[in-house]
């Protein structure tokens, strides 16, 4: 891997990776902020200025944006995570200047009319709408708000109805400004390219943008087990998120807290695949994720079930985890779950979409790049001793918490015996 970094005199960080077998390009520009960095009173802010930014700058409106990138047959967008926010392009080798161009102007000087706001403002509400009619989606909002309380980590990202009702144009430049700083942000960029000619296309479109001061972190959440019930009629399931505390994502445990979530519930080899959906047939989706951040991080099981069948999932989940805790994983069972994630590394990052993202965010949360062969080194090094280890540590019946959206009232998934 040919990766380098640098940082502009305003504090900026430009990282490139030459993939010189490529023809495309991919440049990334991330912000260091997120639903994590806003107030209570204005939730949903970050990923309202996301939307903003494609609704026209001094120089373009949102028709020109969209003839730019598609005349020279790119791709375009953006999202919105909890501790960041990025917008990104994908285009020809040939046409990086022009992606460049573009999006340095959409970051560092959009317009924010006032009639796109209003505009955007009821496609957010319709987003939000969205997801309170996806179940999957809905119950893993439900289950974080749960585990994380009221810390920023614990609301959802697109906000509420109410707080996305309230943000004024005010709010929006404000925050903009704070936010949207040279200190706070990642270029990342991957494909085949030149380090040269991406500094110096860097230097160009980003040396004036102003430092800023740093932005607080913010306190690490606390994390609140408990048990949560919401009758929502019409659901033909039962959707259940079990989860507990996990590594941050820059923890010296994070390749073991992915083997561990790879063994629980990974794939189709899966502990909770074979034990719960293979030899019972009490579920079509049943997974773990791991959900992780700066400072913390939650391990969550999804399932979704026959109503009456779902005091029986949480006791079958809650037994793959004593397992985990009280018995030691085989050396066949670990070593197919280091290939599977090993494979997955290499499979994602096959892209130069999916390698600029990774080159942000190891800048992001680690500020150095590590090489494909230190991360399967480090998978490899894992053992059953410290995967049992980090789940005794983590699958405590004090930490869990079980949320659930349920076409019944929940009297028994509010009975089901917490025990591991």
């Amino acid at each position: 891997m040919d990766v380098r970094k640098k940082e502009l005199p305003n504090g900026l960080v430009i990282a490139s990776e030459v993939m010189p077998h490529l023809r495309s390009a991919s440049l990334g520009v991330w912000i260091q902020t997120g639903s994590r960095s806003e107030e209570p009173e204005n939730s949903g802010i970050s990923h309202f200025i996301e939307h903003l930014l494609f609704k026209g700058t001094r120089r373009r409106s949102t028709t020109k944006i969209a003839e730019t990138i598609d005349s020279i047959g790119g791709q375009l967008n953006a999202f919105t995570e909890k501790e960041f926010v990025g917008y990104y392009a994908r285009v020809l080798d040939e046409h990086l200047p022009i992606a460049f161009d573009l999006l340095s102007d959409m970051v560092m000087h959009p317009a924010f009319p006032a009639v796109e706001i209003e505009r955007e403002r009821n496609v957010i509400f319709e987003e939000i709408n969205m997801v309170e009619d996806s179940p999957q989606e809905l119950i893993q909002d439900m289950y974080l708000e749960k585990f994380w309380g009221k810390h920023p980590l614990g609301r959802p990202i697109a906000g509420t109805k109410k707080t996305v009702s309230r943000i004024t144009r005010g709010d929006i430049r404000k925050f903009f400004k704070q936010h949207y700083i040279a200190s706070n942000i990642v270029v990342a960029v991957a494909g085949n390219v030149r380090h040269r000619e991406v500094l110096k296309l860097a230097e160009q479109y980003f040396s004036n943008m102003k430092p800023g001061a740093p932005i607080p972190a913010g306190e690490p959440p606390a994390d609140h087990a408990s048990r949560t019930v919401r009758q929502k009629p019409n659901l033909e399931q039962t959707h259940l998120c079990l989860g507990t505390t996990a590594p941050p994502i820059a923890a010296k445990e994070r390749y073991c807290a992915h083997l561990l979530c790879n063994i629980l519930g990974g794939g189709m080899s899966s502990r909770l695949f074979q034990n719960i959906r293979e030899k019972r047939g009490l579920v079509y989706s049943i997974y773990s994720m791991l959900n992780q951040y700066r400072d913390a991080g939650t391990l969550v099981v999804y399932a979704g079930t026959a109503s009456d069948k779902a005091p029986e999932v949480v006791a079958l989940t809650l037994r793959e985890l004593g397992r985990l805790r009280d018995r030691p994983v085989s050396s066949r069972e670990l070593d197919r779950a280091k290939d599977n994630i090993k494979g997955s590394i290499m499979l994602s990052l096959e892209s130069s979409s999916s390698r600029m993202s990774n080159l942000a965010q190891q800048m992001i949360y680690h500020d150095r790049f590590h090489e494909l062969e230190e991360i399967l080194k480090a998978v490899q090094r894992v053992s059953a001793r410290d995967i049992r280890d980090l789940a005794v540590r983590i699958f405590d019946a004090s930490c869990l918490t079980l949320t659930a959206l349920s076409n019944r009232n929940g009297r028994d998934l509010k009975s089901v015996e917490m025990d591991l």
